[in-house]
């Protein structure tokens, strides 16, 4: 059945603008709901009738049918069902039902021209892709293609604006260390997602964006080859800074409330954020490091040796490397292979230098910092340093969730990379806190 529908028509990638804010939500949902009780009131023909002739070779009557029936015929009568994304591009609208049957959930994507005619219908198991939580609402937003250059690298974005008039405050999402996609994925889990919805369902504009490294591996592995300087700086905050300048350059921006969320790694530069860019209004730090970057990861292989003991010599390895960068002597053209990771010298001297909790001491903008628990790649040792540290600041709020894990997911036992595989959304009350905390800041 599936192959029925997917032979049909690749859903296009989202090409948008930003003239695309007042697209109506209403519209294609009332469309998508007509599609929905058509398929419920078993009105076949009438289906058929709503699609663009040029696409009626692919969607017929009979076919609809015959998909239907196998549908409820295996996952029990349909039950009810709620639009868990929206796109808006120039020429066509994607909207994306999450339908309950009386067994199983399953996706129903469709697509409409500017016709308002069908031309695009398939059914996926609802386990395969991305599950929005219930928190984020697509009828609030629209979210768009975005990129930008820097240095020669092309980054790749997505910009989700709220469909509210006026300007829109901007949160900028940083991400963890290494090459991180826009959505911070691990298969069909994608943190940043959960977060860039949840945020821009309360009115917020979001943009999360490609670290260089995931689109320009060969560039990157060229100046790495020549022992070229590589550091936080390449890395992070030269991209991130001219996000934000071209960012705010937009109509639909209040320049006056941007703030950047950082998790991990990317969190723990944002103290150096916030003292460099006098636009940035607040900082938000997820699951971040107050300890040197490489005791935290000396900690983390300490951890993943008792729990996966057969990898304990790779892990200890790897220690001895973290070890080993952190000599204040270190030569920047040491070999690549006695590196963490294989990561160039200079990236290692560079982290020797900064010091993130001197700089977060000093800073009077707002600070939110977020903690799981049960996070073991930023243990709570970091988390008590960052209360010593910063506890008694006024403009800082710190707040600690017992079940939750680096990516902010929900589990009992104890934490590993396996577990960030689980089909998994971060929890609601965690969204509250910082759209609470963005609201009074």
């Amino acid at each position: 059945m599936q192959n029925k529908f997917f032979r049909c028509l690749s859903l296009f990638l989202l090409i948008g603008s930003l003239q695309l804010k007042a697209a109506t939500f209403t519209e294609i949902d009332s469309l998508g709901r007509s599609v929905l009780q058509s398929f419920n009131n078993k009105e076949f023909k009438k289906l058929q009738n709503m699609v663009d002739p040029n696409y009626q070779n692919y969607y017929s009557d009979i076919t609809f049918e015959r998909d239907w029936n196998e549908l409820i015929g295996t996952y029990g009568k349909y039950m009810n069902s709620k639009p868990v994304n929206f796109e808006k591009a120039p020429h066509y609208s994607f909207i994306a039902y999450k339908i309950n049957f009386e067994y199983l959930p399953y996706i129903l994507n469709l697509s409409f021209n500017d016709k308002k005619e069908l031309i695009y219908v398939s059914f996926m198991q609802a386990h395969k892709i991305y599950f929005a939580p219930d928190y984020a609402d697509v009828s609030k937003f629209v979210e768009e293609k975005f990129s930008f250059q820097n240095e020669g690298y092309e980054l790749n974005g997505l910009l989700t604006m709220p469909n509210s008039s006026g300007k829109a405050p901007l949160v900028v999402i940083l991400g963890e260390a290494g090459p991180t996609d826009k959505d911070g994925s691990y298969d069909e889990n994608r943190p940043y997602k959960d977060i860039a919805w949840g945020i821009a369902s309360k009115g917020y504009a979001v943009y999360r964006y490609d670290k260089r490294s995931i689109n320009n591996g060969i560039m990157m592995m060229s100046l790495k080859a020549g022992y070229n300087s590589f550091t936080c700086r390449e890395d992070y905050l030269d991209d991130l800074y001219k996000a934000l300048d071209t960012l705010e350059s937009l109509a639909g921006i209040d320049k006056e409330r941007v703030y950047v969320l950082g998790h991990g790694q990317g969190g723990m530069l944002l103290p150096l954020v916030a003292k460099e860019r006098k636009d940035v209004k607040g900082i938000i730090m997820l699951g971040t490091n107050a300890k040197r970057i490489q005791e935290m990861m000396i900690d983390q292989y300490a951890y993943l040796s008792t729990v996966t003991p057969n990898k304990k010599e790779e892990y200890d390895e790897q220690a001895l490397k973290a070890l080993k960068s952190m000599n204040k002597k270190l030569n920047p053209l040491t070999e690549h292979k006695y590196m963490p990771y294989e990561v160039q010298a200079t990236y290692w001297i560079w982290f020797n230098k900064y010091k993130h909790l001197d700089i977060a001491k000093k800073l009077k903008k707002p600070i939110l910092i977020l903690h799981g628990n049960r996070d073991y790649q930023v243990n709570m040792e970091n988390l008590k340093l960052w209360e010593k540290t910063l506890g008694e600041n006024e403009n800082v709020s710190i707040k600690s969730y017992p079940k939750l894990n680096h990516l902010f997911y929900t589990g009992d036992a104890e934490s590993t990379y396996s577990e960030y595989y689980l089909k998994s959304n971060i929890p609601g009350y965690v969204l509250k806190d910082i759209n609470d905390w963005l609201l009074t800041h």
